[in-house]
């Protein structure tokens, strides 16, 4: 409902709140209730006697009103739910999608005070990031599910390039660069059979208008740290969701060789020299190509090498 309200308010005028009850076929208190909530969502409602409710400002957080408003989608961001603080909106996706949440449904928080990266290491999540995951429910086998990553992260570029004008590089397999720091971290987790992928959470991490802890200062940047002006968190959101709209489309219709030379072009990895740490190796080569699956394909010194996964770093 309160999406309604504030497209009734959007004309800049004063609405009564007779009006509005009228329009959405409720009560004038179930309209007083719901402005209550929009204003402690951020919102600037002035309220006069006889006059009713006139929008003044709207809210810096990416509240889901403000996300959904006019996002014009096919999947992605359908649904979404916003909290100003979680412990893991990778954890709250899959409490979701057990009350059978619909693909594309979004969840964001201001704060998450238990933000994971891969393997389980700690990713810091304070006001001012956009910290946000999307459920999909892609129908491909488990050994393609990189292939989400990859089409997670070149939206996340283009979006960020649509809105700042900045170009971040992804680094395989799951973090964008600036200025060879990182500024954003991609974690997808998938529930999976021997066949088929049941599920994939694709949590995101961006440092936007945050700023960065003393102790990654060496390896991590935010993006206003490059555009010397605040970011719309709201603006960033919606064009990556745009974006990953019209990529994860592709991507199920199996057009993944548009994915594959968007990723190519804003990854510049083919024929760097490379060290990839997994659990117990050190593998260096030359890369010359992404697989089907989306794994690296190496030139080493022992021939034509296959890598699944890993800590990639140019050397």
């Amino acid at each position: 409902m309160r999406d309604k309200i504030l497209n009734l308010l959007n004309g800049g005028d004063f609405v009564s709140g007779e009006k509005l009850a009228e329009n959405l076929n409720v009560s004038r208190t179930s309209i007083w209730k719901q402005i209550k909530t929009l204003k402690e969502l951020g919102y600037k409602i002035e309220s006069i006697k006889n006059k009713g409710y006139k929008l003044i400002s709207r809210p810096t957080s990416p509240v889901a009103e403000e996300v959904t408003f006019g996002l014009d989608t096919k999947i992605i961001g359908k649904e979404v739910h916003y909290f100003k603080s979680l412990p893991s909106t990778n954890v709250f996706c899959k409490k979701l999608i057990k009350d059978g949440s619909p693909e594309g449904t979004v969840v964001i928080a201001d704060v998450q005070t238990s933000g994971r990266g891969r393997k389980d290491r700690r990713w810091l999540s304070p006001e001012g990031g956009l910290w946000f995951s999307v459920v999909l429910y892609p129908h491909i086998p488990p050994h393609h599910g990189m292939l989400v990553t990859m089409t997670s992260s070149v939206s996340i570029v283009q979006g960020i390039n649509d809105v700042t004008g900045l170009s971040p590089m992804i680094k395989w397999p799951n973090d964008l660069l600036l200025n060879g720091k990182k500024v954003c971290g991609i974690l997808t987790e998938l529930d999976a059979e021997i066949d088929r992928i049941n599920y994939t959470v694709v949590g995101i991490g961006i440092n936007v208008n945050n700023s960065i802890d003393e102790k990654l200062k060496k390896t991590a940047i935010s993006l206003i740290q490059k555009s010397k002006s605040k970011i719309s968190r709201v603006e960033l959101l919606r064009s990556i969701l745009k974006n990953m709209d019209e990529n994860y489309s592709k991507f199920i219709s199996g057009n993944f060789n548009y994915i594959k030379k968007l990723w190519f072009s804003y990854s510049n990895i083919v024929g760097k020299r490379i060290r990839v740490k997994g659990e117990k190796t050190i593998i260096k080569g030359i890369v010359i190509d992404i697989d089907e699956s989306g794994c690296l394909i190496l030139d080493t010194e022992n021939g034509i090498t296959r890598i699944v996964s890993g800590d990639m770093e140019y050397i």
